[in-house]
């Protein structure tokens, strides 16, 4: 029992919501929701899925592991651009900046292109939810006919990024590639 009421105890404490605050990235108390703890997330959602582009070879931008699905690097942008698209819509409030898109017959076909138009995606987003006042998180914002706080809708991006993200391990194992390992903030 005393095991039990232990992990239970652990498991609260790391639930999103149940600290009042957490260290960033240089070990800084920041609450939860602060433009600095969601500014690190985001940066580490971006050195994780460049490694992933970083672990594939050329010859499998191409690659689908079955009929009907995107293929790597459609798999990639998708992560990207979508993250790009709810920050610009209900985060950050901000028009979609000039240069942000690319030629997509170009850089789905070129791992250093893919590479770099990724980066530029989450690049936008690490800012653009960087720019976002504190006090913005709480405010609701609605986009594909649901209405989400702003902190809400970042961590629905977030988790469509890492639910996509963990969708490309059997494309790289498939390719004889092996995944970037997970690392934690």
């Amino acid at each position: 029992m005393t095991r039990l009421l232990l992990v239970s105890a652990l498991v609260v404490s790391v639930l999103p919501g149940t600290a009042d605050a957490q260290s960033d990235v240089e070990g800084r108390r920041t609450s939860q929701s602060s433009p600095l703890s969601l500014r690190s997330d985001w940066e580490h959602q971006r050195r994780h899925l460049l490694a992933v582009i970083d672990s594939a070879t050329p010859a499998m931008l191409g690659f689908r592991p079955t009929p009907g699905v995107r293929t790597f690097a459609e798999q990639i942008d998708h992560v990207a651009r979508v993250a790009a698209l709810i920050t610009r819509g209900v985060i950050a409030d901000r028009p979609w900046p000039d240069g942000l898109d690319a030629d997509t017959a170009s850089y789905l076909h070129d791992r250093s292109r893919l590479r770099a138009q990724t980066d530029r995606f989450l690049g936008y987003v690490v800012e653009a939810v960087s720019a976002v006042p504190e006090a913005r998180w709480v405010e609701d914002a609605t986009l594909f006919r649901m209405t989400l706080s702003r902190f809400r809708w970042n961590v629905t991006a977030l988790q469509h990024s890492s639910w996509t993200l963990g969708q490309l391990v059997p494309y790289l194992r498939l390719n004889g590639r092996t995944p970037p390992p997970f690392t934690p903030l």
